[in-house]
């Protein structure tokens, strides 16, 4: 069966997605951060972007500014997730699709069924019994609630699985993109100013407050944007929720019905690959483009963020396909996904196999080749981009100090004559 690169969705019934720690704990920690997105974007998030950058900082303010992103983004985009949406999900199945008589209800976890048994009621029938099989749940009383119609079944559970997807939208953006604001108002508590941190020993403190002035005007403007771009964001389900529920078979609804699975959840717990990066691209990266001082940071956080975008949803496959390419083609091993849809992407980019479903000895090789491909975006990343970019700072900041210097010599001689 063809499977699309990023299909991260096991199948129902398999169970090799146990991760085994018998042997290599390296082997078996990096097999289970290979099978759960989420956590394995967290390590590649700290160690080859936040960390490097925190090193790289210009004064201790750049750097505390620095720190708070990290470890708020960390704490509320990687692990307030564990805490908050077990809880969305039973109360979502209580209140939202009123499926479940009390908030502990084991068969809860129903919400857990992909998108892609919501396409008719006949899949969601299929999709409840391998569902049950698989995590030993009897969802008698929830489907006696209604009547044994799949067809309710199946629009209940869109309303929860919608629900939550909305809230984690709206948390996971308003939380982690507003950081940028919030840096903003406890430097200016601290240092009684308005400019951009990294350029605080870089010159006088009323030329960095001058280079700050037209910025600081538009802000209300700019934190608009930035709610009205998280609001837009937050009813975005609204469009999952049509295509799945319409019965009309029109190009949109049976591209949703297609690729809704791309918004599920594993264990209904970690975030997607697409849905994370929606909210990191729209939510989090504009919030903090958008809390801008000056047109130098301007330019500072648009690259980063550009930079880490790229790097962070494209950059490891990216490196990872050309490394298995050239472990199967020297070392002889079986990394490279042969069964594939082929699409421009995949013939662009050869996808690899999971490590989970390796062989002992090529995953071991595979398990190498993630730390290498780590470490290589690190490099880059961490510390070559902001090498570059403090370098643009310096050089902003020296051409207004010298023209500052230039209109002083210009006053002196005038006042002179």
């Amino acid at each position: 069966m063809k499977v699309s690169r990023f299909q991260n969705n096991i199948n129902i019934l398999n169970r090799t997605n146990e991760t085994n720690f018998k042997g290599s704990p390296v082997v078996g920690i990096t097999t289970y951060l290979d099978e759960r997105v989420m956590l394995g974007k967290a390590v590649l998030d700290i160690a080859a972007f936040e960390a490097p950058q925190i090193i790289m900082s210009n004064n201790n303010d750049e750097r505390r500014e620095r720190l708070n992103k990290s470890v708020i983004g960390f704490s509320l985009g990687y692990l307030s997730p564990l805490v908050t949406l077990p809880l969305t999900n039973r109360l979502a199945m209580k209140h939202i699709a009123k499926l479940t008589k009390n908030f502990v209800a084991k068969d809860a976890n129903l919400i857990q069924l992909s998108n892609k048994y919501l396409i008719n009621a006949e899949e969601t029938k299929k999709g409840v019994e391998l569902l049950s099989e698989k995590l030993k749940t009897d969802y008698k009383p929830i489907l006696d609630k209604v009547g044994g119609n799949y067809e309710v079944l199946k629009k209940k559970l869109i309303n929860a699985k919608n629900s939550v997807l909305a809230f984690d939208l709206l948390f996971t953006s308003a939380t982690i993109g507003c950081v940028g604001f919030f840096n903003n108002w406890q430097t200016k508590r601290k240092t009684k100013q308005d400019g951009y941190s990294a350029e605080f020993l870089m010159a006088d403190k009323d030329i960095i407050e001058k280079r700050a002035e037209s910025f600081k005007k538009n802000e209300p403007l700019r934190k608009a944007t930035w709610l009205g771009i998280v609001t837009a964001l937050t009813l975005s389900p609204l469009l999952l929720k049509k295509g799945l529920i319409s019965q009309n078979s029109t190009k949109f609804n049976n591209f949703i019905k297609k690729f809704a699975h791309k918004f599920d959840y594993t264990d209904g717990i970690f975030m997607s690959r697409l849905v994370f990066f929606l909210s990191s691209t729209f939510g989090v990266q504009t919030g903090v483009i958008l809390a801008s001082r000056n047109q130098t940071e301007l330019k500072d956080t648009a690259t980063r963020s550009t930079v880490s975008t790229i790097a962070f949803f494209g950059g490891d496959i990216l490196i990872g396909s050309i490394l298995g390419r050239l472990s199967d083609k020297y070392l002889k091993t079986d990394l490279m996904k042969k069964d594939v849809e082929k699409s421009f992407l995949n013939k662009l980019i050869p996808p690899i196999k999971r490590l989970r479903d390796l062989s002992p000895r090529d995953k071991k090789i595979g398990t190498a080749l993630y730390w290498i491909n780590l470490a290589m975006l690190t490099a880059c990343t961490g510390f070559g981009v902001p090498y570059l970019i403090n370098k643009m700072i310096r050089h902003d900041v020296n051409k207004d100090v010298q023209a500052q210097n230039k209109n002083t010599v210009k006053t002196s001689r005038f006042y002179e004559r």
